[in-house]
């Protein structure tokens, strides 16, 4: 179970790597020129930046759930009236009783991807969504097991910690690449792209140099979630079933990962993916999740020992 010791070596471990990354960065930009070129004092600058990180962290934990249910138009079933309904709030209850946890509010939003996420701000405050797609797409025992993959995340607390890593990830590099954007644009272009490519190749730039290490651990961490996620769907559920559900996402072409996609850190992991395309392993270390064949593996190895 992720406990709050292990919240916090993660939170703790990220903001060291963080603050490496980001020190590196600006020593190899020369940030401190710029600063004293531009009259903008350097001790204002550092504790803005560590402003940005207690605001940015505390934002992405507390907002997590409305960003996610307005981005995806997610519809809380306060009483269920269909049959699929019924039975999606009864596996729900079931499993979450299993788990010991309580009960978590559940949506239904409507796309055709296979999809299905948890976010919230832990055990008790929990929301649990499912694309119509998925819903229409799986059978019982597939969807059985997304549920059971899915509780486990709450259980474990893991939307909290990639939270908080990933609200402080964002903050931290966020302001520095912007301004050091503005500040070349400003000394070479003397302003004239006003915000265009020149800045945003800038900006781009930095938060990629900015971030890689941290997004390195953060991304890794998340794939170690998702295989302890799935280890627990399989004992809740049985490892066939678990296997059955992956194999259905591995021949459907729109599963999208919600976290991949919608968290804080989304938009840089997706620049990092696109620029080592289908390379293998490389793309693996940028991506939040494993390889569907690989955690299908996984899963077919616990159960032969």
């Amino acid at each position: 179970m992720m406990n709050k010791k292990t919240t916090f070596y993660l939170v703790f471990v990220t903001l060291l790597a963080l603050l490496l990354n980001l020190g590196g960065a600006l020593y190899i930009l020369d940030f401190g020129y710029f600063l004293k070129l531009f009259e903008i004092d350097t001790n204002l600058f550092i504790s803005l930046i560590f402003l940005a990180a207690i605001v940015g962290a505390a934002i992405s934990f507390i907002f997590s759930e409305m960003i996610a249910r307005f981005m995806l138009g997610v519809t809380l079933i306060k009483q269920p009236s269909t049959y699929l309904e019924k039975w999606l709030f009864t596996s729900v209850e079931r499993q979450s009783r299993q788990l010991g946890i309580v009960m978590p509010q559940i949506g239904v939003f409507y796309a055709s991807d296979l999809n299905a996420f948890t976010t919230g701000w832990g055990q008790r405050h929990a929301m649990f969504a499912v694309s119509s797609g998925l819903l229409e797409s799986l059978d019982q025992d597939e969807l059985e097991a997304v549920i059971g993959h899915e509780l486990a995340h709450i259980e474990n607390g893991d939307m909290v910690s990639l939270a908080i890593s990933q609200g402080i990830i964002v903050s931290l590099t966020e302001l520095p690449a912007r301004l050091f954007g503005y500040l070349i644009d400003a000394l070479i272009l003397r302003g004239r792209s006003q915000g265009g490519i020149a800045y945003l190749s800038v900006y781009w730039f930095c938060m990629l140099l900015m971030a890689l290490l941290p997004h390195f651990i953060v991304m890794w961490f998340s794939r170690q979630r998702e295989y302890s996620a799935d280890k627990t769907s399989a004992l809740l559920n049985g490892g066939e079933k678990m296997i059955s559900a992956l194999q259905r996402l591995s021949k459907n072409n729109h599963h999208p990962l919600f976290l991949r996609q919608s968290t804080a850190f989304g938009i840089t992991s997706a620049v990092l993916e696109g620029l080592v395309g289908d390379v293998g392993k490389f793309k693996t270390i940028f991506s939040s999740h494993p390889p569907l064949n690989k955690r299908i593996h996984v899963i077919q190895k616990r159960d032969i020992e």
